[in-house]
């Protein structure tokens, strides 16, 4: 491939990127006012389905918040029902903090739509492209667990 191929390739996988994650955010600021919470919540919660119950330290450093923000907002999602604090097994000093499963069910609704068109799309894929897409994924995210949120 040319380099000028290669340029035109790289500069039009990013317009694509940037146009999905532009997307993605503005549907999730709409769920997120359906559901009565700040986008930044959304994602904390998301990060939780992901990881599992985590310690409010754990959440700082996965969403870049300070410690601080992160006990407001926590203590604004468990007043609402969306997670709920438990002592640490691991260290009686800490908590940890899980997401509500009903409530997290419920908001998966919003999401019913795109899920199912998403599976739509990755059905008419073969397999080792897939596999191609899963990777360079996995590699983006790998980039951004190593430099930490906003570095």
């Amino acid at each position: 491939m040319s380099t000028e191929r290669r340029a035109e390739l790289n500069a039009s996988l990013i317009a694509h990127i940037r146009q999905f994650i532009a997307g993605s955010i503005l549907f999730n600021h709409q769920v997120a006012e359906r559901t009565g919470l700040r986008l930044t919540d959304m994602q904390c919660m998301n990060v939780l389905e992901l990881m599992g119950p985590s310690t409010p330290g754990t959440l700082a450093a996965c969403t870049g918040l300070t410690t601080g923000g992160v006990t407001v907002m926590l203590d604004r999602l468990e007043q609402a029902g969306f997670v709920k604090r438990s002592p640490n097994p691991n260290d009686r000093r800490s908590v940890l903090v899980s997401v509500n499963p009903k409530k997290l069910k419920k908001m998966g609704a919003h999401y019913d739509r795109v899920t199912r068109q998403t599976a739509q799309v990755f059905d008419g894929i073969p397999e080792t492209e897939l596999e191609v897409v899963a990777r360079f994924f996995a590699r983006i995210n790998a980039i951004r667990v190593e430099r930490g949120p906003l570095k």
